[in-house]
């Protein structure tokens, strides 16, 4: 947002100094809002090429009790290649309105549950990646780690993983993401429990890709948006933000929709359920005719 201010000249040059001071200050401060505040796409657009590249897409997850080998050691942990970049929306949209996980795209002998507690959902730009050393800890959940960049290539980085999660902790776990395939960390909790952590450049996500060649059309705008209900109970506060397809009936796509970022399960639910089911969208077009597009809606949620 600009602000634009019309001022009348006094002829006095300390008021001048003044408000050349102001305005560079004022220059300063937006020019690091904007460095501070990068998202992957930019917000309420069709998916360009704009943006970092890559932005990576973190899901923390662990699974209910269940009965594992005994032989697996506690503490243990392995990395795999999933075999392709889906998981982000078929996690996203199959996870949020809590039905049950199952059919995930994933390789021969790995297994995930079909019930599963959702910890973290969240995206770093490659700005915050190139910085060496990136950090994030979720006061709802317990859940925090820190992610280090100890390697760089053009198609792929080295990370070193490691956290927290109820007394719990995990260190340098080596995790290499390629720009085109997600990965899999499984990190054995306890000897019923898995932590899980699951890395996906979004540029890879098929559904974002596949509207990257779509900037031509115009962008949805929503004509009603009631905000979503604060769930009762719980304390939590920050943002929901969606990427997903707008259909040309303005209607949020209830299956092609990945989570940029969720800050507790609730907040998620309630986000979707409104957003699917009340809101509506101008939706894009293209010489007149209306035309799918992708678009990112933000909700902020606190307490009241």
């Amino acid at each position: 947002m600009v602000y634009t201010s019309n001022t009348r000249s006094s002829g006095n040059i300390q008021g001048r100094l003044n408000l050349v001071f102001r305005t560079v200050s004022l220059l300063l401060l937006i020019s690091l809002g904007f460095q501070l505040k990068l998202l992957p796409f930019p917000r309420g657009d069709s998916a360009g090429n704009s943006g970092p590249e890559p932005a990576l897409h973190l899901i923390f997850f662990e699974d209910y009790p269940y009965t594992v080998s005994s032989e697996t050691e506690t503490g243990s942990f392995s990395v795999v290649a999933l075999p392709s970049a889906e998981f982000p929306q078929q996690f996203s949209c199959r996870y949020a309105p809590f039905r049950k996980l199952q059919h995930l795209d994933l390789p021969e002998g790995i297994q995930i549950p079909r019930k599963v507690i959702l910890l973290s959902i969240h995206s770093l730009s490659e700005q915050t990646l190139r910085g060496n050393q990136a950090s994030n800890r979720s006061p709802f959940t317990g859940l925090s780690y820190q992610l280090k960049t100890t390697g760089w290539e053009e198609n792929s980085y080295q990370l070193a993983l490691n956290g927290e999660y109820k007394g719990f902790k995990f260190e340098n776990i080596p995790v290499e993401v390629h720009t085109d395939r997600t990965v899999l960390a499984m990190i054995r909790k306890t000897s019923r429990q898995t932590l899980y952590a699951v890395f996906t450049p979004v540029q890879a996500i098929p559904l974002f890709s596949d509207f990257a060649d779509r900037s031509d059309a115009g962008h949805p705008q929503p004509l009603e948006s009631p905000q979503p209900r604060y769930p009762k109970g719980l304390s939590a506060h920050g943002s929901v933000i969606i990427r997903g397809v707008i259909t040309t009936e303005g209607k949020l796509d209830p299956d092609r929709f990945v989570l940029l970022e969720c800050p507790h399960p609730l907040l998620a639910e309630s986000a979707l359920a409104t957003i699917i089911d009340h809101w509506q969208f101008q939706p894009a077009s293209r010489d007149g005719i209306p035309v799918e597009a992708l678009t990112t809606i933000e909700i902020h949620f606190a307490p009241e």
